[in-house]
């Protein structure tokens, strides 16, 4: 019976073999001769003939299974060094969607997914267009749009939560219900790309590009906004603003958002995304 040799005089024994009949240049004869003899007298048995260049019948057994041995480590080396990029998945959304909610849980999104890496961007809606239609991103959030999508794609609508807000300090704070003409009275601030129904005062409007000065001249008292609540809720707690409400015109409550991927993917996704958010998605 065979002793256990070592692992590594194993994986030298197939490179000398094989070097000895391929490249029997890169090592002499007598060290391979020595490496031989020493693996016969740790195993206690006879593996070539007798000048150490064949193998007899034990020693082609042996080696067969050295070599898928050598095989299968140089295999694991080399996983080690180079390892599997993990599975990825991108979210791109824009300014409105709530992508704390999404961080927010992030452990649960990972564990259900069966995913090792989420990486949320914000983009603009133009971009998360092109992006999506690119690959780049997975699934895009962003405010509705009329258009329908590329052929190649799947499309959801869900709602996010609106408010009408103004400064603490701002004379419309004073009143418990608003009518239209009042609201009209004032400048109204707001981001170019939300609908164009919510621009109620389309003559006294100031138009602006991010979401942080929008929220600061309200703190200010430079106007009255509908703004998604989330961006308002911290400063509604705090009492630096005031939520409004209208008394003689419909006021939207709800903000449209779509949900798009590309229909032949990420369904599961799509659908984890959704309930981690808080969102209720529908066919539009």
């Amino acid at each position: 019976m065979m002793a256990l040799p070592n692992i590594q005089l194993l994986r030298q024994f197939v490179q000398y073999y094989e070097q000895s009949h391929h490249f029997p240049e890169r090592t002499s004869a007598t060290q391979r001769k020595q490496l031989f003899i020493e693996l016969e007298r740790q195993l206690n048995c006879q593996l070539f003939n007798h000048d150490y260049q064949n193998l007899n019948s034990q020693g082609q057994l042996l080696y067969q299974r050295a070599k898928q041995l050598h095989s299968q480590l140089n295999n694991l080396l080399s996983d080690q060094q180079h390892p599997i990029q993990p599975q990825q998945i991108i979210i791109g959304i824009d300014e409105f969607v709530p992508c704390q909610s999404l961080l927010h849980y992030y452990p649960r999104f990972i564990s259900e997914l069966s995913l090792q890496q989420l990486k949320l961007v914000q983009l603009g809606s133009q971009q998360l267009s092109e992006q999506l239609i690119q690959g780049e991103i997975d699934i895009a959030l962003r405010v509705a749009r009329q258009q329908k999508p590329a052929k190649t794609h799947s499309r959801r609508y869900c709602n996010l939560s609106l408010a009408l807000a103004c400064a603490a300090r701002h004379s419309l704070s004073k009143h418990q219900q608003l009518s239209v003409e009042q609201l009209q009275g004032h400048r109204q601030l707001c981001l170019p790309h939300l609908p164009i129904e919510l621009q109620l005062n389309r003559v006294n409007c100031w138009q602006l590009e991010h979401r942080e000065i929008l929220h600061d001249l309200l703190v200010l008292g430079m106007g009255w906004a509908f703004a998604p609540r989330h961006w308002l809720e911290a400063s509604f707690r705090n009492g630096s603003l005031i939520e409004l409400h209208l008394s003689n015109y419909f006021s939207p409550t709800k903000l449209e958002i779509e949900i798009l991927w590309l229909s032949s993917q990420r369904d599961s996704q799509v659908a984890h995304c959704l309930n981690l958010l808080g969102l209720s998605a529908y066919d539009g």
